[in-house]
């Protein structure tokens, strides 16, 4: 493949997590850490790292990666679906990411792991749905105990309660009864991954999180065994860009939770403007997006060899945090020093040339069957 091939490398800052696209789990190597973002023209293209590992990107439409690679059927197949999607989100890309694995196109074992996915999630909204039903019924319904038929054990009904307590404030909304239950269902599925209630530390996103912290401090005690001056620049990097990300994601995710803590106001705001409610829920998912690849690749490593070919692998993957985040909470983001990581990778080093590009088909397509799984 000659460069004349390719557009010309771009530098890539982007002002917003829009801008930065969303990361695609591709299964093609080279078209690892490919991201997806909407054009002007209601068109997705892709973002494409520098397959040297160092800095710039490539921009192209799905068409040109004719000129890149031979992508697999399953990387064809999201391209098509993804072309078709309304808007380009975290959420939206994992909703495709799920029905092409259950679908069979990343491999038996991501398929059945896929379809316990979906059918957990849908168990996960119902819970969410129930939650702040009883976080509503907790808040403002206590008035209705006294009014509420006992099941005999000399306890209030809590589906009596919490029918009474959703029939005396849709007034007080300016709403019906059936329009604040619809509402309470579309919180539900904007609130689903954050954690609601009881299971505020076993949402997805704090769930990933967590494996975020895990991962930070496994690559920082194995550096510490090393002596490689370059391993060690690259994993204290990789480490300072987690770091960042890490108290950005802990600070907004602390946010979306507060929204239950006046189910009132929620419900009103959700009336006026559902918008902003969901772009608060949302921008944990933004900041920990393309993490999860990371993790999971990292994880992968069994040995040595294995972890200093990831961190080969990883470096290039890092998320650029946009300036955008610098306004989602009062923590300082020194950008600069965030996208200090990038170096080149002598094409002799890099991981995905040569024979190995099949066992690393086969590896992502693992990755998309531990993805599936919950936590």
């Amino acid at each position: 493949m000659s460069e004349t091939e390719l557009p010309r490398l771009k530098p890539y800052h982007p002002m917003t997590f829009q801008e930065r696209g969303v990361a695609v789990p591709f299964t093609t190597p080279l078209l690892g850490g490919t991201r997806a973002r909407p054009t002007d023209k209601q068109r997705v293209e892709l973002v494409i790292p520098n397959p040297a590992g160092g800095r710039g990107v490539y921009i192209m439409p799905w068409a040109g990666i004719a000129a890149w690679c031979q992508p697999t059927l399953h990387d064809s197949v999201f391209n098509d679906r993804i072309a078709s999607l309304k808007n380009v989100t975290p959420a939206a890309i994992r909703r495709v990411a799920l029905q092409l694995s259950a679908e069979g196109l990343a491999g038996e074992e991501a398929m059945e792991a896929a379809c316990q996915a979906v059918n957990l999630e849908k168990g996960d909204r119902l819970v969410t749905n129930y939650q702040l039903l009883m976080t509503l019924v907790e808040q403002v319904g206590g008035r209705f105990a006294a009014q509420s038929t006992t099941n005999g054990s000399g306890k209030p009904d809590l589906m009596t309660q919490a029918r009474l307590t959703v029939e005396w404030i849709s007034p007080r909304l300016g709403r019906t009864a059936s329009w604040t239950a619809t509402a309470l269902e579309a919180l539900s599925d904007v609130l689903t991954n954050i954690g609601v209630g009881p299971s505020g530390a076993t949402g997805r996103l704090p769930r990933l999180l967590a494996m975020l912290r895990n991962l930070r401090t496994a690559m920082a005690e194995w550096s510490a065994t090393r002596q490689n001056d370059d391993q060690v620049e690259y994993v204290s990097m990789a480490c300072t860009v987690a770091d960042l990300t890490l108290s950005l994601a802990q600070a907004t995710l602390a946010q979306a939770q507060a929204l239950t803590g006046d189910m009132v106001r929620l419900l009103r705001n959700w009336g006026t403007d559902p918008g902003s409610i969901s772009q608060l829920a949302t921008r944990p998912e933004w900041l920990l997006d393309g993490w999860e690849q990371i993790c999971l690749i990292w994880n992968h490593a069994r040995d040595d060899a294995g972890r200093r070919a990831a961190l080969v692998e990883i470096i290039g993957l890092i998320p650029i945090l946009p300036k955008e985040a610098s306004e989602w909470s009062e923590i300082k983001c020194d950008m600069d020093r965030a996208i200090r990581f990038r170096r080149l990778v002598s094409l002799n080093e890099d991981w995905r040339t040569g024979s190995i590009v099949f066992e690393l088909i086969a590896r992502n397509e693992h990755l998309r069957a531990i993805a599936c799984r919950p936590a």
